[in-house]
């Protein structure tokens, strides 16, 4: 059985402010941060992200970024090492720029 250490954010467009810990306040002076399902957006971009599992699905968050105009979305992938799932990574990837190139 695969043990998760983590659980899929229901809530799509939403960000939620979390309190950071005191030691990390602090150093910084920061007392919260958002989380959640947010675009940032700079001066001259606006970025995304999707999560490694996201790429896999049929609906993928990229296709909707991309179509309310994020320009860059990373994918940070946090997959165990499996022979060969890099070239199914990159035909992912791939297959996601094809669709909106356009854009």
């Amino acid at each position: 059985m695969l043990l998760r250490y983590f659980a899929g954010w229901k809530h799509k467009g939403e960000v939620e402010t979390h309190s950071l810990p005191q030691d990390i306040v602090e150093i910084t002076g920061q007392k919260s941060c958002p989380f959640g399902d947010g675009v940032l957006c700079l001066s001259d971009a606006m970025l995304a992200c999707e999560t490694c599992e996201e790429l896999f699905t049929p609906n993928a968050p990229h296709i909707s970024l991309s179509l309310a105009g994020v320009e860059i979305i990373s994918n940070g992938s946090g997959s165990h090492h499996q022979l060969r799932k890099l070239d199914t990574r990159i035909d992912l990837i791939r297959g996601a720029t094809a669709k909106v190139w356009w854009l």
